[in-house]
């Protein structure tokens, strides 16, 4: 056994175990639980056994670490314990295959490119084999025919069906190593390699076209364009007479500019998906807000958006930006170690003699080059996966802005599988070995201290602030639990067992006494008092909410409810004209409030549609 833990192809059979126990929990949602950890602990015992550590230490552990603890966490914090743990076991895949990729020898680097092809064109050939063009049709009418006439010929295999953003994600992050190997299977002159690049990237391109992922594309786009126009640069700086750096440099900002200057204009005409991502990623905040202090808890996304920003009882929005999804779901600490992973992902790369954008290259020296024979890679090869490694990293950054394939759902095993790449492909040596600890101990110390120092300083400048919010926090945790048991419904509250309410309460009348203007703890007053038809006071709480935050998609919507059913109809049209999903719920309040034994309301449902229909014809 001893002997296994300390062959060549030990990493490589770890990183199949870890990869397969990862793959698994995704597929089933994380509900094979706790029999898939054998195939993570027992490599890992066998390392102990060696005489090593279980796995190969990065700079990256602490962070992770910190990610790790606050999944956990986070189990607790959800509505849905259960589908917080499902998510909690792929995060765990997802961190195994983290570490088992690191440990892989850098020589080895053309093995974990070589397999992100079949990977990549078996995502793909999931997607055909198991969307459903009906539920998520594409944005592309030729690509929504096509699909349309394919499920109609394709045998039924009854796949789960994943949002086509999701796959798509992950097929673009494998894309870029995919063709690193194929060109460094060109240079090689190695035919079968260079075949199983090309047949199973062009699957795995194919799939992705098919996806009609916008956003995939462009960050797909924009990472292979950075490749391409650090070659063009060489070329150029000659004819142009100056480095390749500021012709790269140059390049890259005034691309940059103008795809900035697209998204601006984008948004302020509504056009497309900007604007729609911009406003989902300001409601999310909002979200934020409300559970800044402990997270909304894993897998919560989804239900919180439609029951407190859609004010809907069925399923409206997925999941649609890493940074912010993981910040929601896990608390500030988990963003701040994702943002370092990826932050210095980038450093890694960027810093790399022959790599970066520093005009001087190292030249190879006899030691150097020695080095390289031994790990049977050049430097020249080795180039081919850093660029890979910058090109995922780009997609996992732009894709993770607009749309959440690696944390979103119940996340994803290639989570950490770029910043995992980043270390493999930047390490100077296989002898490179970890911080000492005694190092780790003092930058430890360091940052705990310094963390220490401004929570203080932020408590006793905003003690009043924080103490509210940490009681509306409490209470939007609970009111969570109360309300979205068995979410989505697919009905609205009929105004049952009130008692269940009590505990929330408590904690926003808490908030209330410190903070009277505590936005959360009166949003969410409101919103029960909706549901026990107090409507004058949830009219009051609500409108103070709304002063707080105009934008707040979910206040608005639930204060112009409430001056309907009081009849103040003048004062409700502001607030419901501009939602298009308002005159549709009114006419079915006007068959549903009648079986409440609420004919009055039905009414005045009634009488808010004719309403709402006399604004759409007024407007030109």
């Amino acid at each position: 056994m001893i002997e296994l833990a300390n062959d060549r192809w030990f990493p490589i059979i770890n990183t199949v175990f870890a990869g397969g126990a990862a793959a698994l929990w995704y597929l089933s949602s994380g509900q094979i639980g706790w029999p898939l950890l054998a195939a993570i602990l027992i490599p890992w015992f066998l390392r102990i056994a060696a005489g090593h550590f279980p796995f190969r230490r990065t700079r990256f552990d602490g962070w992770l670490l910190l990610f790790g603890v606050t999944a956990v966490i986070s189990t607790f914090t959800a509505y849905d314990p259960a589908g917080a743990e499902g998510k909690l076991w792929v995060i765990i895949g997802a961190l195994a295959v983290y570490f088992a990729v690191v440990s892989v020898s850098r020589r080895d680097i053309w093995l974990l490119a070589g397999a992100t092809g079949p990977i990549g064109a078996l995502l793909a050939l999931y997607f055909l084999l198991s969307n459903d063009w009906r539920l998520w049709p594409a944005e592309l009418g030729v690509f929504n025919r096509l699909g349309l006439l394919w499920m109609g010929l394709r045998p039924s295999f009854g796949l789960p069906v994943l949002h086509p953003n999701t796959l798509a994600g992950m097929m673009a992050l494998l894309l870029p190593f995919t063709i690193a190997f194929g060109l460094f299977a060109w240079r090689k002159r190695q035919l079968r390699w260079l075949q199983l690049a090309v047949v199973t990237g062009a699957i795995a391109a194919g799939g992705l076209l098919l996806t009609s992922s916008l956003g995939a594309w462009l960050s797909l786009t924009a990472g292979l364009g950075l490749w391409l126009l650090w070659e063009l640069s060489g070329r150029f700086q000659r004819r142009l007479r100056f480095s390749r750096r500021t012709v790269f440099i140059t390049a890259v900002l005034a691309l940059l500019a103008a795809g900035l200057l697209l998204v601006v204009v984008a948004t302020v005409s509504g056009i497309g998906h900007a604007s729609g991502r911009l406003i989902l990623a300001r409601q999310t905040w909002f979200l934020i807000q409300d559970f800044a202090l402990t997270g909304s808890g894993l897998a919560t996304f989804p239900a919180l958006y439609a029951q407190y920003i859609q004010v809907t009882p069925v399923f409206f929005a997925a999941y649609s930006n890493l940074f912010l999804d993981i910040w929601l779901e896990q608390g500030v600490v988990a963003l701040v170690a994702m943002v370092v992973l990826v932050g210095t992902s980038f450093w890694l790369l960027l810093e790399q003699s022959d790599f970066s954008l520093k005009s001087k290259r190292l030249e190879e020296t006899p030691e150097r080059a020695r080095r390289w024979r031994a790990d049977k890679m050049s430097s020249d090869d080795l180039v081919l996966f850093r660029w890979g490694a910058l090109v995922s990293l780009v997609v996992m950054v732009l894709h993770g802005l607009v749309d959440d394939a690696l944390f979103g759902s119940h996340a994803s095993p290639l989570l950490f599988f770029a910043p995992a790449m980043v270390v493999l492909v930047t390490r100077q040596s296989e002898a490179e070995t970890a911080v000492p600890i005694t190092k780790r101990l003092a930058r430890l110390g360091l940052g705990l201290g310094v963390t220490a120092v401004l929570l203080v300083g932020l408590f006793l400048g905003f003690r009043q602030q924080i103490r509210a919010q940490w009681y509306a926090n409490l209470g939007a945790l609970e009111l969570a639990r109360a309300e979205l048991v068995g979410w989505p419904t697919g009905q609205w509250d009929s105004g049952q067992n009130l008692e269940r309410f009590a505990e929330a309460t408590t904690y926003f009348e808490q908030a209330l006494a410190i903070d009277p203007d505590n936005r959360t703890a009166l949003h969410r007053l409101g919103v029960m008092a909706m549901v026990a038809r107090e409507y004058e006071t949830a009219v009051s709480h609500l409108a103070r909410a709304n002063a707080q935050a105009l934008s707040h998609r979910g206040v608005g919507k639930s204060l112009g409810y409430s001056y309907v059913w009081q009849g103040q109809y003048e004062q409700a049209a502001p607030y419901l004209t501009s939602l298009p999903e308002v005159r549709t719920e009114m006419a079915v309040y006007v068959s549903w409030w009648p079986r409440q034994n609420r004919p009055a309301l039905a009414d005045r449902a009634n009488e808010m549609m004719i309403i709402l229909e006399g604004n759409l014809l007024s407007i030109p």
